[in-house]
């Protein structure tokens, strides 16, 4: 795990036809963690996203994102590519399964076989051996909640495995009650382009970075390479710049005692002004509120641990 961050990731593996593991990620900093085939077969492989963003990566290069709140499936027969985490932020949990031995080796993974069965993909989607996306259904979302919450406190494996089987009959139903996800696969330069955006906006947040620059740079018009960012980190070129100023500025106010108009300065903000209005329409507090706020918090804290 890198250093300092406060990320986790929790393995499971009841047997060698099922692998399951819960990310909790908060840095870009992570190694791939693919899983490894234990034999020959049809595997099913499924990924939930609960929150963030999650790059699939075939093999040919071209890739998809995964998105809060989505599942993505596959047949994983060719290995024809592997997840990986994206940005900053991931959570979720991705199962890989044996399909044709993971109800008989342990009697506990019998309880899979139902679920297994409703997680079937369309003929069509089996037949390309390309990933399948659909929308969580609220019970989706909160059966896949409590097994992160099992995951990330040590619960044993046997109660694991039936959250597991709650979810995938949860995901059975998605299936047939929703229109699955169309997810374009972008090729790598579009990819690199907006990893190149994302890296100036994030390591380097206090020069005046606008898409007009991009564009210039790449030759490319401001429109397309807002589309390539967007296809790549959900979400527009300007949010994101917001997003990382004011939680920069939100981290200084709360753990230093710069002066606000300097705090301005260093998120890339030349008027104070201009800065107190961005970050109380963000924070819905004025930057000195914000920290008046945490500074009172921190003393009562502080006033419990005595």
């Amino acid at each position: 795990m890198p250093d300092g961050s406060k990320s986790r990731i929790v393995g499971y593996f009841p047997s060698e036809s099922i692998q399951i593991i819960a990310y909790d990620i908060h840095t870009s900093d992570m190694p791939n963690m693919g899983f490894e085939k234990s034999g020959t077969g049809r595997y099913l492989r499924v990924n939930c996203c609960k929150s963030g963003r999650c790059e699939f990566k075939r093999k040919d290069g071209k890739s998809a994102y995964i998105s809060s709140g989505e599942v993505a499936m596959d047949f994983y027969i060719d290995d024809d590519g592997t997840f990986s985490l994206t940005a900053d932020d991931y959570i979720g949990v991705e199962i890989l399964m044996q399909v044709d031995k993971v109800i008989t080796e342990i009697p506990t993974l019998s309880m899979l076989k139902k679920a297994i069965k409703r997680m079937d993909l369309p003929e069509y989607a089996t037949s390309i051996n390309s990933l399948y996306f659909v929308d969580s259904s609220e019970d989706t979302k909160n059966t896949l909640e409590k097994l992160l919450k099992y995951c990330f406190n040590d619960y044993d494996c046997e109660a694991v495995i039936i959250k597991i089987s709650e979810l995938g009959h949860n995901i059975g139903t998605d299936l047939t009650a929703s229109v699955p996800n169309v997810h374009n696969f972008i090729a790598p330069i579009q990819a690199c382009i907006a990893e190149d955006v994302h890296r100036c906006l994030t390591e380097r947040y206090g020069e005046k970075w606008t898409v007009g620059v991009f564009a210039e740079k790449y030759n490319l018009s401001a429109s397309t390479i807002k589309n390539y960012f967007r296809n790549v980190y959900g979400c527009g070129f300007k949010e994101y710049q917001v997003k990382i100023r004011m939680t920069k500025a939100a981290e200084l106010l709360r753990d230093t005692k710069i002066e606000v108009k300097e705090i301005a300065l260093k998120v890339g903000y030349h008027s104070r002004a201009k800065f107190g209005e961005a970050f109380n329409n963000y924070y819905g507090a004025t930057p000195l509120e914000y920290r008046v706020n945490v500074n009172i918090e921190k003393a009562g804290n502080n006033s419990e641990e005595e």
